[in-house]
This record gives C-alpha cells, structure tokens and sequence, in this order.
C-alpha cells in the first residue's frame, strides 16, 4: 500500500510507552526495505482520538481486527479498511462496516485489501466525504441506536423468561 501510493506514509500506535518495542519496529522496517520516513512509531498517548485528524485511512489488523478502536477512528472520520475471514473473532471490522453502510471497505483476501487501501486513498474526494459525514453515518447506523437495541435484548430476555424459566 505505502509503495502503490505517492506520498503515502504508515502510523504504527503503540498501545503502551516502551522505547524498546519502539527500536525493534523501527529496526524491522528497515530490513524489510521501507525508506526512510515511511513508517512513523509513535507510542500511547492521551491525546490519541485527536490524532486521527492526521490519519486519512486506517487499516484494521488481522486475524483479530479492531472493535472498539475501529469504532473510534470511524467516528473521528476516520475510513477503516478491513479483511476478515470466516471466524467469529476476525469478523467484527466487517460487521461494523456493514452496519454503517460501508461493507464494500471489507474484503476477503489480502489482495483485496490492499486494492481497496489503494483505490480509497487515491480518491481524494471519496476520503474528504468520508471524513466529513463518518460520525453522522455512524450515529444514524444500528451502532449507536441505544433504544432499538435495548428493546431487542429485553425481547430476547422475554422470551426466555416465558419459553424456559416460567413454565
């Protein structure tokens, strides 16, 4: 993706301070090959969701994609490109995605995911859209609909209650 796109660069977040881990990640992009630049480490800070002004496109790990850090950067504007596959653990990016009305960001094979990073980030109007109307997608979809929601679980638990625990 960094190669396929002028000017791209890789944020890797550390989740926590350690200048050790810093050091071997930076160790490791460059035997891998990547100049100078393309890769930036940065570790945890408290600040982190305002940092996402800086980042036009996230890239949800695998096999074990975000939850709630995809939700995060998809309400900070943030596009998230994931690949998922057919286990329960690797599926949330995909089942976010798709609750707010952007599963074609989902894909499900490394081919397509790169594809995918590189066709976004070459549309520099789609990104811009994206990361002006995001949070309202996100706060109209199924994500963030409390009250449906609620009601649902409390039908569930109905019904329960009156198949096996009443009778």
């Amino acid at each position: 993706i960094v190669q396929a796109v002028p000017c791209a660069r890789l944020l890797l977040k550390n989740s926590k301070d350690n200048s050790y881990e810093v050091e071997n990640l930076r160790a490791m992009e460059k035997k891998i090959g990547f100049l100078d630049g393309q890769i930036e480490v940065q570790t945890a800070s408290n600040n982190y969701l305002k940092e996402y002004a800086k980042v036009d496109i996230a890239l949800d790990t695998y096999p074990y994609p975000g939850g709630g850090t995809t939700c995060e950067a998809l309400y900070m504007g943030v596009p998230v490109i994931s690949l998922y596959g057919t286990r329960h653990g690797s599926r949330f990016g995909y089942s976010i995605l798709q609750n707010i009305g952007l599963g074609e960001l989902a894909v499900t094979c490394i081919e397509e995911y790169i594809q995918t990073a590189v066709a976004l980030a070459m549309d520099r109007e789609l990104l811009l859209f994206l990361h002006q109307h995001l949070r309202s997608m996100m706060q109209k979809s199924p994500l963030m609909d409390a009250k449906n929601y609620v009601a649902e679980v409390e039908a569930c638990y109905a019904e329960i209650w009156e198949k096996y625990l009443r009778g």
